[in-house]
């Protein structure tokens, strides 16, 4: 867990505070912070520093009824940077997800990150009080989304309105505050939208030979992945086709886009832009934070000044992330063929993968000072604050990096995002073990070409939806691959522990044929049933995640999830383990647009229902569950809170591990286990049948899995 325990520093700061921010002259003189406002104000930015605290007493952000369209709705949050499934239950270690952000692995080499985490994957560990108790309402209350919402005299769309997602809104916003900016990273000229980034949407068009212009009515994505505009110039961005972890594919709901851009020095031979020069950079940079071989000390061309930093990007590095809604017509059509846009007069086209032309946010990140690891351990964070701009919709990190968000407000507009929200993203591009330089996506770009290319999760083909062209990748660290691994250590499939019908429907089918050869005590219907879960107490809930682990395992050893193509013997990921069907994907979108109308990102954006029974049974008790007073919570009830020690430190094992009483990991003769050092003697390892593992390597690895007999 994040530590946020307060220094007389941080109390001297936190008494000058006024309002939302203070002002320049009344920051501690020279202080780590004052600098960092001052270097961040000389970029042309107007940085606050914003009190952590407004989020904890509730405090409404600047004008949010005007920018939102709806009433606010305190959290009551002292850290929104933690986000909702860092408090669910494991399923007795059968669902741990939590290995997935907190690991030991790149802190262990050095590699673009100091923050060896594992240790979080023992206790439910959160540092005050408050953070013990379970703060995401729309997560864990999802009825009240639609209390508020009918108070309002707000009616909830027809959930068959999918020409939502197929109006674009990410255009109409590009027009209004970039047309003019000249594709600097930052445009001072549009208030609120600074750092809307220079990534114009009519540049992204599939290449359609022999005009790929439509004579210079729009750009287009080139085979090799770079941005031409619509003079068929490179733009500088690059998109990247990475492989999702298994808790990010479509079958959630939301897919994305990753664009690259470098500054212009690594793009240019004696100041004249050259393709080859910025090739060899772009491979560099691939090669450096995916930690393969390279010799270079220095960047190419007129970057030849600029060292090669180990597991770090050069200052200047852009990353344009617009997040999706999933719409299964969109398979990256153009022309006569398209069904994936609504209202379109003008030449028009569909992204690929499933990637709707609504997007539900704009995630911006750009590299504005250089790190190294000495700059990135936990000191690296200022306790009880943040830079960033409210009404502006970014923060700085404060590990070199400068991250914006946009999101819709109430009409489906893109509007900042406020501080509060923000924090989740902080949460993911800050203090976490699984990213190298504050970036998921990168470290899992696809080997080779396949890696320079609009992310299409997995060629999808409407025409085809049962079928991938995504292979699997060899897991380093076991014998199996990057999904197989997934589903080896996560029994819901999910992040939450809510498997998706389409992926039970395909564990059903695959256990119910090995039925006699697994040896099942329960009926399969039963092992999949995530509702009654809800309501079984200890032993029977663990017996029955324990036969679907069982049935996961054997379905992963099997390569069941693979399909082997026939005319070239790949072996592709089955799409129905990856694409929702209609109805997931209605239903989906229907969720999310509850919040949207709600504008309650700040109370959790994943819920699963309408109802309030509707709720994971990884948030509610097996009756053997304590709350925050050391009380047993009733079976089926939801947890709330959790005990805390008396200075309000969590103390609640997670059930990944075993540990003593005094909390601590402990091996088969109950001896202490030092996780640094001897992670694999724990009782829970991933080696003896477990889930534990504090050496999970997130970089995704150039060898696919091409054979069925392991």
């Amino acid at each position: 867990m994040l530590h946020l325990l307060p220094t007389v520093a941080t109390i001297l700061m936190a008494i000058l505070l006024v309002g939302n921010n203070i002002c320049a002259d009344e920051i501690v003189p020279d202080s780590p912070i004052q600098r960092a406002h001052n270097s961040l104000a000389a970029h042309q930015l107007t940085p606050q520093i914003i009190d952590l605290g407004d989020f904890y007493r509730g405090v409404e952000p600047k004008d949010f009824r005007k920018r939102t369209g709806a009433e606010y709705k305190p959290s009551y949050n002292e850290e929104p940077s933690i986000p909702a499934q860092c408090w669910i239950e494991t399923g007795y270690g059968t669902q741990n997800a939590c290995l997935y952000c907190h690991t030991n692995y790149l802190a262990s080499i050095k590699h673009g990150n100091a923050y060896p985490l594992a240790e979080d994957q023992v206790l439910y560990s959160f540092p005050s009080a408050d953070l013990n108790k379970v703060l995401w309402r729309n997560t864990i209350f999802p009825g009240e989304i639609m209390e508020r919402l009918e108070k309002a005299g707000i009616t909830l769309p027809d959930i068959n309105d999918i020409e939502y997602v197929r109006r674009d809104n990410w255009t109409p916003l590009y027009d209004r505050v970039r047309t003019e900016s000249g594709g600097n990273w930052i445009n001072p000229e549009a208030g609120e939208f600074v750092l809307f980034p220079a990534l114009n949407p009519r540049h992204l068009f599939p290449e359609m030979q022999p005009d790929p212009t439509s004579g210079g009515k729009h750009g287009y994505v080139d085979g090799d992945g770079f941005v031409r505009d619509e003079h068929a110039r490179h733009t500088g961005w690059r998109a990247v086709n990475f492989f999702p972890y298994g808790i990010f594919s479509p079958l959630t709901g939301s897919v994305s886009g990753i664009y690259l851009r470098l500054p212009e020095s690594l793009m240019q031979e004696e100041g004249v832009f050259n393709i080859e020069t910025y090739k060899k950079n772009l491979d560099l940079l691939e090669r450096n934070i995916k930690n393969r071989s390279f010799s270079e000390k220095r960047y190419y061309g007129d970057a030849a000044t600029v060292p090669v930093e180990k597991g770090f990007f050069p200052v200047g590095a852009e990353f344009a992330h617009p997040l999706h809604y999933v719409d299964l017509n969109a398979d990256g059509q153009a022309g006569e063929a398209l069904d994936g846009v609504a209202d379109s007069a003008a030449p028009a086209f569909e992204f690929p993968g499933t990637r709707a032309k609504r997007i539900k946010e704009m995630r911006y990140m750009y590299k504005w000072k250089s790190v190294g690891i000495g700059s990135i351990d936990d000191n690296a964070h200022y306790d009880g604050m943040v830079i960033g701009n409210e009404g502006q919709g970014w923060i700085d990190n404060n590990v070199g990096w400068i991250l914006a968000g946009y999101i819709e407000d109430r009409q489906g507009r893109l509007r900042p995002q406020t501080t509060e929200e923000m924090m989740q993203c902080l949460g993911c591009h800050g203090m976490v073990g699984n990213t190298i330089d504050s970036v998921w996506s990168f470290p899992r770009k696809l080997p080779g070409d396949l890696g320079w290319h609009e992310m299409d999760y997995g060629s999808y083909d409407s025409m085809r939806p049962g079928q991938t062209k995504l292979m699997d990748y060899c897991h380093k660290g076991s014998d199996t691959g990057e999904l197989g691994f997934f589903y080896r250590v996560v029994v819901g499939a999910d992040l939450y522990g809510v498997m998706p019908e389409e992926i039970t429907q395909a564990l059903k089918q695959y256990a119910s044929q090995k039925r006699m050869l697994l040896n099942l005590k329960y009926d399969v219907e039963a092992i999949f049933e995530n509702r009654t879960l809800s309501n079984m107490l200890e032993d029977e809930r663990k017996s029955h995640l324990l036969e679907r682990q069982k049935v996961m395992r054997s379905f992963v050893d099997e390569r069941a999830y693979l399909r082997k193509e026939e005319n070239s013997g790949n072996l592709y990921i089955q799409g129905s383990l990856f694409y929702p069907s209609e109805s997931t994907m209605k239903k989906n979108i229907q969720l999310y647009r509850k919040i949207v109308l709600d504008q309650s990102f700040n109370l959790g954006k994943d819920v699963f229902g309408s109802e309030n029974d509707f709720v994971p049974f990884t948030f509610r008790s097996d009756g053997s569950a304590k709350d925050g007073s050391g009380l047993n919570i009733p079976v089926g009830e939801i947890i709330v809170s959790r005990p805390y020690d008396e200075e309000g430190v969590g103390i609640t094992p997670t059930g990944i591990v075993a540990v003593n009483e005094a909390g601590e990991p402990v091996d088969a003769e109950g001896n202490p286990v030092d996780l640094e050092a001897h992670p694999e003697k724990v009782v829970g390892h991933i080696s003896t049948g477990g889930t534990f593992e504090a050496m999970y390597n997130p970089i995704l690895s150039d060898t696919p899995i091409t054979h069925i007999e392991r």
